[in-house]
């Protein structure tokens, strides 16, 4: 997944941008990783939690 402009949370693996790896097929992945506040340390930027909260209903978590 990669962070667009807005601070928006895209899922893709050939999207432009600085992205990062979740395990597709483990919701705990995306939670761990929120919880941890890893998205803004690999995006290296600001990642609000309303676009954690978008990608978890996206992903079907």
């Amino acid at each position: 997944m990669v962070r667009r402009p807005d601070g928006s949370l895209q899922v893709g693996r050939t999207l432009p941008g600085r992205g990062a790896w979740l395990h597709a097929e483990s919701p705990q992945c995306l939670h761990d990783a929120a919880r941890r506040n890893a998205f803004t340390r690999a995006l290296r930027a600001p990642v609000p939690p309303d676009a954690v909260r978008a990608l978890e209903s996206q992903l079907g978590g």
